[in-house]
């Protein structure tokens, strides 16, 4: 009863796959856990579950961060009329064959690439990892990435334009998550596989790397925000001022608590500080719920970061049809295909249902973009 005590959910547990549930009690059977709050999006990952919030005394993980450091929504909203910009269909197959054209998906690099971003020296000094790094640094920069990866143009609550892109670290943030990952198996004795204390040599290492990686994600969804926003009409000094008042939140990260050792991790969670905008998205079809943060402390200032899977990407594309897919679809440009089958909005829970659960708690919404073209690995 005593480990319950540190767990507040907004989903009931029993609701949750085995594996996921499994995740949750390893996890507050930790002695440096201090807290863990579980989204209503939640299902099993790696350590902890997406969907999980985890709040540790003096100790940081990079698995609980996980691969896609810095993974994130940028949102913007317009005071255009989306009908001047998405006029008709005929429109609408063009801007999505240029942005697909223009900006790499799946593992896909840039040949050449305009944009720039500082070199990574790993405060490890690792040469290999500054190496490995330096390769897909500037190539990676401006690309979207697979999975459930998207850019999503369409039309908001008030008939304006909006635009949504959620991107990632890309290789450079696999790279330096996965280093960290397994040099844990070895620095440090006194704490489990995937930690270390925030006090010491690894972990500040860490901190600082992974720091690096969040900046890196950010870079890469504003590199792409430009290039779309430069293919709908805009010029340079109103994207600027877009970009400004732009949406930025990223839901897979670690954060130390002001002067004190305590380490809040978000593993596809959203902070939802007090009035502070965020994005949740549902599927292709759903489009993406623009929110407002509650500040709730017991839930550790967190919201969903999605709608969350059904099951797992093999379920989905041996359980769910093409004609399915193709008919959820209507209306939306978008790579409709057995690719994306994994993708599709019934591999996804009801978003409704998920911002029901969680809304006038954590988050209220205040807008709504649904899509009318969605952009995918």
């Amino acid at each position: 009863m005593k480990k319950l005590e540190k767990l507040a959910t907004l989903i009931p547990i029993h609701e949750l796959e085995q594996s996921a549930q499994k995740q949750i009690y390893d996890n507050l059977a930790l002695p440096f856990l201090e807290k863990l709050a579980i989204m209503p999006d939640c299902h099993a990952g790696y350590t902890l579950p997406i969907g999980g919030v985890a709040l540790l005394n003096s100790v940081i993980s990079p698995e609980y961060v996980g691969y896609d450091i810095g993974c994130g929504m940028c949102c913007i909203t317009t005071d255009i009329p989306y009908k001047e910009i998405l006029k008709n269909e005929k429109t609408n197959k063009k801007i999505f064959g240029k942005i697909y054209k223009m900006i790499p998906v799946g593992p896909n690099s840039r040949e050449s690439n305009f944009f720039s971003f500082p070199e990574f020296r790993s405060s490890s000094g690792d040469k290999a990892l500054n190496k490995k790094v330096k390769e897909k640094l500037i190539p990676q920069l401006g690309t979207l990435g697979g999975g459930n990866h998207f850019i999503e143009l369409g039309c908001d609550s008030f008939g304006n334009f909006g635009v949504t892109i959620h991107s990632g670290s890309r290789n450079p943030g696999h790279s330096i998550a996965g280093y960290y990952m397994r040099q844990s198996k070895y620095e440090d004795k006194t704490l489990p596989r995937g930690f270390f204390h925030i006090g010491k040599r690894w972990g500040k290492m860490y901190l600082n790397d992974m720091n690096f990686a969040l900046e890196y994600a950010l870079e890469n969804r504003k590199t792409m925000l430009y290039e779309i926003l430069k293919v709908v009409g805009f010029s340079d000094h109103d994207i600027n001022i877009l970009l400004k008042d732009m949406i930025n939140e990223n839901h897979n990260h670690a954060v130390v608590q002001g002067d004190t050792n305590y380490v809040l991790h978000r593993k596809g969670a959203t902070e939802s500080l007090k009035g502070q905008l965020g994005v949740i998205p549902g599927n292709m079809r759903d489009g993406v719920y623009i929110v407002k943060g509650l500040g709730n402390d017991y839930y550790l200032n967190s919201s969903s970061h999605g709608a969350g899977r059904k099951g797992s990407r093999k379920w989905a594309k041996e359980s769910i049809s093409m004609d399915r897919f193709k008919k959820t679809m209507n209306g939306i440009v978008a790579k409709v295909h057995k690719d994306t089958l994994d993708e599709s909005p019934d591999a996804y829970k009801n978003v409704d249902d998920v911002i029901k659960a969680q809304e006038g708690i954590v988050i209220n919404v205040i807008n709504h973009i649904k899509p009318i073209i969605n952009v995918k690995g």
